[in-house]
């Protein structure tokens, strides 16, 4: 399948105009907010849909409370939707919308819907530059300041599931998934599409056999666009669930925040790009193995105090 990525995470929420505001801060634009939906959007128009959770239109919850009811993925032809109805249609409901769009859901009882993406294309951006000894590539010129952020790109989700081998199973060979590193035992990094990012999703095995949102997580510019909006996103009043810090496996850097729409959410940048190429590798689960570096809590001492200098303020 010619998988872009994903093109939207639909929640099932308790409060509309919280979860709203949260990602309106984390810094996404509102494109729709009213009692029965609200709609934000990424710069590359990827998007988060917040609806109730008593909406009948949803697929059936995975857990009880506020949580991801649906991930549609974006494709890049009609053909693609024709495969991947008639492979899905063979043990399980595929509904279609008027508009093309396909929903059924995964081992796991998860919603998954198929369209056309409506991704945009971003403009190529340079790498940040950063000055080192010998080899100094910005002169003359003042680094870049960011006051929050303004997340690129919808780009993966985790869950904890009860067989990450049945999952990982369903995604690679019915959906056409790769699989790019594993937690021994315990977990599998999948990406929809290669050449492209680390990974899509994550499936982590529960001990207790619980399906449930971890995370869903938001690609941004750079390093510092990321330490900017875990600041910014603190100054509001949410609370961080771990970071910033680095990860090992995928080497991206992270912050995550608690979310009031179910699980956590993610700020992340520098994620690994794989090929053909490129060798999944079996990690050792232990914590240890979870960061290279990580804070607990955040940059607390810096929440609730103004942007002192900005892009505008250092360029004059």
């Amino acid at each position: 399948m010619a998988f872009v990525g994903i093109d939207a995470v639909t929640y099932g929420v308790t409060d509309i105009k919280k979860g709203t505001q949260a990602f309106v801060d984390f810094g996404l634009k509102k494109i729709k907010a009213g009692a029965k939906e609200a709609i934000l959007e990424t710069q590359d128009g990827s998007r988060v849909i917040l609806r109730p959770r008593g909406d009948k239109s949803l697929p059936k919850a995975i857990q009880p409370g506020p949580t991801v009811r649906e991930i549609t993925w974006g494709v890049t032809a009609q053909a693609d939707l024709n495969r991947l109805r008639k492979e899905l249609s063979k043990d399980r409901l595929v509904t279609e919308d008027k508009d093309g769009t396909l929903h059924s859901v995964d081992n796991n009882g998860l919603g998954i819907a198929f369209r056309k993406s409506r991704r945009r294309k971003l403009k190529a951006r340079c790498a940040t530059p950063i000055n080192a000894h010998e080899a100094v590539v910005r002169v003359d010129d003042r680094a870049t300041y960011y006051d929050k952020a303004n997340p690129l790109t919808l780009g993966h989700a985790v869950f904890t599931v009860a067989s990450y081998k049945d999952t990982q199973d369903f995604y690679v060979n019915r959906l056409g998934f790769t699989v790019t590193d594993y937690y021994k035992g315990r977990g599998v990094f999948l990406r929809c599409k290669t050449p492209g990012g680390h990974h899509n999703l994550f499936f982590l095995e529960d001990a207790e056999g619980k399906t449930q949102i971890n995370h869903v997580a938001f690609g941004v510019a750079n390093t510092h666009e990321l330490f900017a909006g875990g600041i910014h996103y603190t100054s509001k009043g949410w609370k961080t669930a771990v970071g910033p810090g680095r990860h090992i496996v995928s080497s991206c850097y992270f912050w995550y925040f608690k979310n009031p729409c179910g699980g956590n959410i993610e700020y992340f940048v520098d994620e690994d790009y794989c090929t053909e190429n490129w060798k999944p590798k079996h990690w050792d689960p232990a914590p240890d193995m979870f960061a290279e570096w990580a804070l607990g809590d955040g940059l607390n001492k810096f929440a609730g105090q103004p942007p002192t200098r900005t892009d505008a303020d250092m360029k004059k």
